[in-house]
């Protein structure tokens, strides 16, 4: 950040966060107080009074909703709300599920353009519903997903995105319901990876406060992408192998017995997996814990002859 701001202001550099917001506000402040249009997202939209609603915890929509001649709202139409008090219930689950607390520290309710004695606020007052694919799941497998308050819930308590990060993946919409939207809206053929960036464990259906079915709306997208030959053939050749081991469980057991027992060799002394079969580009900078050599099978009935 320091580097950026001596590059774009032409300033000497800062090193402390506090001279860093000094500057913020000496170089950026003129431009809200000069801007002749101001554009915000919106967390909602309610119909009832013609309102847009900003959710924060910075406060940083502020003034570039009140102090522009214009300002100019831009979010989805699953956006809309009915009433107020709709939004008051989904105002309590955005805030409890995103951080935890019963309210966050600014909402900001934006209704109308300024009147007469009002000192700020915009003259003129648009709004922009974005549809990009939205009205395409109304009544199909994905309509679900159409719920979603962006609460962030189920990014947080993934396995995958808990250790990677939001954006590891790209894309605008970030963890599991990302993994869904994104498919949908960029086309699943640009997006092969994101439903398959899950375990499936169900933590995010768990944990979603509108009860989105998550795992099952994935599962969805993979099927489609098999459907459509989307898959690598060697990917789906290990599949039709799985399946018809699965579907034999004597053979089952065998493969199973045979192949844990070649995971401990390969582990050695050290009893690491620095190298995966059929994985390694997922064992390029990670080793794995080599397996005991016996499967649960073996284990379990080990143990109830005791």
């Amino acid at each position: 950040m320091a580097e950026l701001f001596e590059r774009k202001h032409q300033l000497p550099r800062k090193k402390e966060i506090a001279e860093m917001t000094l500057e913020a506000r000496q170089v950026l402040r003129p431009h809200f107080l000069t801007a002749d249009m101001g554009i915000s997202g919106g967390n909602f939209l309610i119909a009832e009074t013609g309102s847009v609603v900003l959710v924060t915890n910075e406060g940083n929509g502020r003034m570039c909703t009140t102090m522009p001649k214009v300002h100019v709202a831009i979010t989805g139409i699953e956006k809309v709300l009915p009433t107020l008090e709709d939004f008051a219930t989904i105002l309590r689950l955005l805030a409890r599920s995103a951080t935890g607390q019963a309210i966050s520290n600014y909402v900001t309710m934006l209704t109308g353009t300024r009147a007469e004695a009002d000192l700020d606020g915009p003259q003129h007052m648009y709004f922009i519903l974005v549809d990009n694919g939205r009205a395409g799941l109304l009544g199909g497998d994905f309509q679900d997903i159409l719920r979603c308050i962006r609460c962030g819930a189920c990014m947080n308590h993934c396995p995958v995105y808990h250790a990677v990060g939001g954006h590891a993946y790209g894309w605008v919409y970030p963890g599991p319901m990302g993994a869904i939207l994104t498919p949908l809206y960029a086309g699943i053929d640009k997006t092969i990876d994101l439903p398959n960036a899950s375990t499936l464990c169900g933590e995010c259906q768990v944990v979603c406060p509108v009860k989105i079915p998550l795992p099952d709306l994935m599962r969805k997208l993979r099927d489609r992408q098999v459907q459509l030959g989307l898959r690598p053939w060697q990917e789906r050749l290990g599949l039709r192998l799985w399946r018809y081991a699965a579907e034999r469980p004597r053979l089952y057991a065998w493969l199973s017995r045979l192949g844990a027992r070649l995971l401990r060799w390969m582990g050695g002394a050290r009893g690491q997996l620095r190298k995966i079969p059929f994985g390694a580009e997922w064992s390029l900078g990670r080793d794995m814990r080599a397996p005991p050599g016996r499967t649960f099978r073996d284990l379990y009935r080990r143990r109830r002859s005791r």
